[in-house]
């Protein structure tokens, strides 16, 4: 079953030129996205899984290719995990 991830609640967001420019209240810190990355919180407003992501980016950015995103995009999702930006989501509510 794949893994879907979402935006935590609570997270305030605003967009800075390509960047966008987060704030975690429960902790107090902000974090700079990239294009890139701010393209994978965008996607992340609803459940998502990486594939998913990784195909979107593919699809509306002409220099990416899946096989050399797979690894970046796991990676951004890893990392907003740790600082709480996002969650995993249960794909299957059957449990």
């Amino acid at each position: 079953m794949a893994r879907r991830f979402q935006q935590s609640a609570g997270i305030e967001f605003a967009p800075l030129q390509d960047e966008v420019i987060l704030f975690h209240s429960p902790s107090n810190k902000f974090c700079v996205l990239n294009r890139t990355s701010s393209f994978i919180w965008a996607q992340l407003k609803e459940p998502a899984t990486s594939e998913e992501i990784v195909r979107r980016l593919e699809g509306s950015f002409s220099e990416v290719k899946a096989s050399e995103v797979t690894a970046d995009v796991d990676s951004t999702l890893q990392q907003m995990l740790e600082l709480d930006l996002i969650v995993r989501v249960e794909a299957d509510n059957s449990h």
